[in-house]
């Protein structure tokens, strides 16, 4: 995701409270029951010697707010005993500094994780991000986490969570080979990823904030000739990903999609009727109670 310039000002010290959005989604569970919705935390711990120059972008509420907000978030699923779902970027960039955090903290959390384009850079800005790129760095990031971060499921109270790897804007023909799967098994899915999928007024609203292009999967042809020529490489849907989102809308199995990326919170219907969940990133401090009827 596009980084911010806000420099990091030490003197605010103040620290901020978590601020949990409520959200209910109606899909037929027998027996109600809620998780933690957590993405794009953007842990910047630099290794000795190292300066990333990240910290401001992301510590921004107050020193080392990111961290804070993440062991709150822990801290609230804990109390209110709820899995956490979390979409990505929780690593601004590999580290050890990064990497023994989450190990740290992460241990004995009960969480579900899609991975985010954070979650498989090395250093930001320094190379394309395209599949050589992502399964290179992934030999450093994955062990840090608890599940497979290309495709995972797990069923919690008769719900399919779903997450899958589409960080670099693409779905693979596998990861839909392996949803057909799930789908087959016959309970409602919820699909996580990292990156939402497009939908026109959220188009709107990230080309109007960020003024180059929306950060969304499988933007149509027409605005992706807008976009500026780095981004539209980087953001144009290839065929296996025009067959995933084909799928993904006619598969009534899919009850709803959470994601993250975009740094702020928004909730929509997408074309075939399927609710798409965006919510802001707990580095700022925001969180989403989601509870499933």
């Amino acid at each position: 995701m596009v980084s911010f310039k806000k420099p990091l000002n030490r003197r605010n010290t103040m620290k901020k409270e978590l601020q949990v959005i409520k959200t209910e989604l109606n899909i037929g569970v027998e027996n109600p029951f809620s998780i933690l919705h957590m993405t794009d935390t953007h842990i910047t711990i630099d290794d000795p010697g190292a300066d990333s120059g990240r910290q401001g972008c992301f510590d921004c509420d107050f020193e080392n707010s990111s961290q804070d907000y993440c062991l709150q978030a822990i801290e609230y699923a804990k109390q209110n005993n709820m899995t956490i779902l979390n979409t990505g970027d929780l690593l601004d960039y590999l580290s050890e500094g990064n990497f023994e955090f989450v190990k740290k903290h992460f241990a004995n959390v009960d969480y579900m994780y899609a991975a985010g384009n954070h979650d498989f850079c090395h250093k930001v800005g320094e190379a394309t991000e395209d599949y050589s790129y992502k399964w290179e760095m992934i030999k450093r990031s994955a062990p840090c986490f608890n599940c497979n971060l290309y495709f995972d499921s797990r069923v919690i109270n008769g719900v399919n969570f779903v997450t899958l790897d589409d960080s670099y804007y693409l779905i693979s023909d596998g990861q839909i080979e392996l949803l057909k799967a799930e789908a087959a098994r016959g309970y409602p899915i919820v699909l996580c990823m990292h990156v939402p999928l497009y939908e026109e007024e959220l188009a709107k609203i990230e080309i109007e904030n960020n003024k180059t292009c929306a950060y969304l999967t499988g933007a149509p042809a027409e605005l992706l000739a807008t976009y500026p020529e780095h981004r539209r490489l980087q953001q144009t849907p290839d065929d296996a990903t025009l067959r995933a989102l084909e799928y993904i809308y006619g598969e009534s199995a899919i009850k709803a999609i959470v994601a993250g990326h975009l740094h702020r919170n928004y909730e929509c219907v997408l074309k075939n009727g399927i609710p798409q969940i965006v919510t802001h990133g707990s580095y700022k401090g925001y969180v989403r109670e989601i509870t499933f009827r």
